[in-house]
């Protein structure tokens, strides 16, 4: 698997986690830090996303 396909999958992990995360804050079942990790996960994408920019680049 090339890098850039991993980081595609992980985009994907993350976007996942946080549709969970937002469902739970959402029904009232949040029980821990569910938006800061939701804000955590979303610098993550960026980060990811300005990775395959530059791979592209490169």
């Amino acid at each position: 698997m090339e890098v850039e396909d991993y980081l595609k999958d992980e985009l994907k992990r993350l976007n996942r986690m946080n549709d969970v995360l937002e469902k739970n804050i959402n029904q009232g079942s949040a029980i821990n830090n569910e938006p800061e990790q939701i804000v955590n996960n979303v610098l993550a994408i960026c980060e990811i996303a300005n990775t395959c920019i530059n791979v592209h680049r490169g």
